[in-house]
């Protein structure tokens, strides 16, 4: 009877561990992580709960922040406010520092009146430091972000960087710790999309601001107020894998770029903007981030007209104009 038992529990132990596919509201859950969702305060809140349930994850994270054992940890903090001095991401303590995270999504940079903000937090101390996590490339980081605010410095990593650190706390620990960072790493992989420089790709595209005949809505006046935006899906030379990122250009030069957080393929516009009298072919539909606006004018530098281009998106908002990003796209291309 014993071993019928145990033969029954093997059974059972296996049916449990043959997951069945799991959506929420039509969108894929992967892992536990998933429920929250991808977007920023989900990023933020999936790090803080990885953090404080993975020792080896927060003693690799600290010690890569730091250089140094800072101490035991005492405690991590989301969405912590203090009067005027904003609300902090993710704020870690330990014995002897202080640390805390600004998490983006995209490719944003908080401003330096943000971070100031934060720095006002800190009582004096050597372990004092403000971390900015993002999809932000090096280069860009480095024209973009602060290095210190109030003595107080002002370290970044990307998300891919935090993702070598859950594969270095992979070697060790409990199996439950394992688990959660198997989870949380493969939770990261569907988030980090532009650290990987085969995605780190934005379509390019001419907004004109007048209205076509019928319409009540022009397309750059849909862009701005809504943050919407479609096109053909795969006519014309339109492509049928939707971008990670669009650039949008009028009045010669790049004006900002957008992460494509949703799309939908339609066949009729009209319903989704009454403004557009109604289609009968497809379309694809795109629901846009935040604008990214670059730091300095980007000119078209050539008449591209209404030209569409496939350009790198840490070159794009780091050149001097656009034609000067399409040929280093080009170049880094030919140089695989």
């Amino acid at each position: 009877m014993r071993q019928l038992e145990n033969c029954s529990v093997s059974q059972a132990d296996r049916q449990v561990q043959s997951s069945v596919p799991l959506t929420l509201g039509g969108r894929p859950v992967g892992t536990v992580f998933d429920l929250l969702g991808k977007k920023e305060n989900d990023i933020t809140y999936s790090l803080g709960w990885a953090l404080a349930n993975s020792p080896r994850l927060l003693a690799a994270f600290l010690q890569d922040v730091f250089g140094s054992h800072v101490g035991e940890p005492q405690g991590i903090a989301l969405q912590q406010s203090s009067d005027d001095k904003g609300y902090t991401d993710i704020e870690v303590r330990s014995q002897y520092a202080h640390l805390i995270v600004e998490a983006k999504r995209n490719w944003v940079l908080p401003s330096e009146k943000q971070l100031g903000r934060y720095a006002g937090r800190f009582v004096s101390g050597p372990s004092n430091r403000l971390m900015v996590i993002s999809e932000c490339s090096s280069e860009y980081v480095a024209r973009h972000l602060v290095g210190t605010i109030d003595n107080i410095q002002v370290d970044h990593r990307s998300w891919r960087q935090i993702a070598s650190l859950v594969e270095k706390a992979l070697t060790g620990g409990s199996n439950a710790e394992k688990r959660l960072l198997h989870e949380f790493r493969k939770y990261l992989r569907g988030v980090m999309t532009m650290q990987d420089v085969t995605s780190n790709w934005t379509y390019v595209v001419s907004v004109g601001g007048g209205t076509q005949e019928g319409w009540g809505i022009s397309t750059r006046n849909l862009l701005l107020d809504y943050g919407r935006y479609f096109h053909p899906y795969g006519r014309g030379g339109w492509p049928k894998t939707p971008p990670n990122y669009l650039g949008f250009r009028w009045g010669g030069q790049l004006r900002q770029v957008r992460h494509v957080d949703e799309y939908a393929i339609v066949d009729d516009l009209h319903r989704l903007f009454p403004q557009i009298p109604t289609t009968t072919e497809d379309y694809v539909v795109y629901t846009l981030g935040p604008a990214i606006i670059p730091g300095h004018a980007v000119p078209n530098g050539i008449n591209y007209r209404n030209s569409r281009l496939w350009v790198a998106l840490d070159l794009l908002l780091t050149s001097s104009t656009i034609k000067e990003a399409l040929e280093a796209t080009k170049l880094r291309q030919s140089l695989g």
